[in-house]
């Protein structure tokens, strides 16, 4: 488990400017970092900062698969002191995709605005993420991740009910996978031919 969520980098230490977080903002960072205390999930990055415009507070999380060194997503907080704004992360200055499930405005104390956010950056640490992998005679062709409990695209190729050769729980697994597929596989092993289909869909060549 992860006891250092949220932690606040010193900018001063690479010869940049100091944060100047405000005192609603250090109660804000405060109060999330008590909440994420009690977290029982899977570690992942948290970051506390500003966006480029220094316009907020910025918290997220990236969730990664390690192996592939790929991030597969952002989640972040936009702190406006008496509201928030929250969602997945859709560009490089942190802009939010504003619709969908994961999307949220609230307002109130920073009590209560902590514990929203808390609540919801833990509901995202504790979903299940699946990696498919398609395999032909020995290399390893386009994988896509997903959470595994909606079968919602995070990156890649394909869907992960198309026909794969293996899938791996890389958050969320409580138990060493036996065999190529993981408990929550919702597909079905490669059928003979699909790998040569889905390559001369490509333009690949046999």
């Amino acid at each position: 488990m992860d006891s250092t969520w949220f932690v606040v980098d010193d900018p001063e230490e690479d010869g940049e400017e100091p944060w100047g977080f405000d005192a609603d903002e250090l109660a804000f960072i405060s109060a999330l970092q008590d909440r994420a205390a009690s977290w029982r999930v899977q570690s992942a990055d948290s970051v506390v900062g500003r966006p480029e415009d220094e316009s907020f507070l910025l918290v997220y999380i990236s969730l990664s698969d390690d192996e592939h060194r790929l991030v597969l997503g952002e989640w972040a907080v936009h702190f406006h002191g008496t509201h928030v704004v929250a969602g997945k992360v859709r560009d490089q200055l942190f802009n939010l995709h504003r619709s969908g499930p994961e999307f949220f405005r609230a307002s109130g104390t920073v009590d209560e605005l902590a514990d929203r956010c808390g609540e919801w950056f833990a509901a995202i640490l504790n979903r299940p993420v699946s990696r498919a992998e398609w395999h032909h005679a020995g290399p390893r062709y386009p994988v896509a991740w997903h959470f595994a409990d909606s079968l919602k695209p995070l990156v890649g190729n394909g869907e992960p009910r198309e026909p794969h050769s293996r899938c791996v729980l890389i958050r969320g697994a409580t138990e060493p996978q036996e065999g190529l597929h993981s408990p929550l596989c919702p597909g079905e092993p490669v059928r003979s031919g699909f790998l040569s289909r889905w390559r001369a869909g490509r333009g690949d060549r046999p």
